[in-house]
């Protein structure tokens, strides 16, 4: 069963959906979404050795020269990466529910 993830990006206004399944040794993903520098990305093929660094990674790769410096996107598509490769329990984060940012403290 692909895994998904849905991204609230409340400080630019859009909302995406992105899933991703394991075929072999690569994540394949697709986000669906009304960004259009989200879209440049919205289909990867994602090999498995390249979802294991936090900055040298797949999507972020993907992201640099089409996302916002800010955008969460990226980091959302290595969740559903790591999901779909064993390394973050699916039931911790639909108990879990939500990863955020708080700015109320600001």
């Amino acid at each position: 069963m692909p895994s998904s993830v849905k991204v609230n990006s409340t400080i630019c206004g859009f909302k995406h959906k992105i899933s991703g399944q394991l075929e072999g040794k690569t994540v394949i993903t697709d986000i669906e979404t009304d960004c259009a520098k989200v879209a440049k990305m919205s289909h990867m093929e994602i090999p498995k050795k390249q979802t294991l660094n936090i900055k040298e990674n797949y999507a972020m790769e993907q992201a640099k020269d089409t996302c916002c410096s800010i955008c969460i996107v990226p980091a959302a598509v290595m969740y559903v990466c790591k999901m779909e490769l064993g390394m973050l329990s699916k039931n911790l984060a639909k108990k879990v529910g939500a990863v955020d940012i708080d700015f109320s403290e600001t």
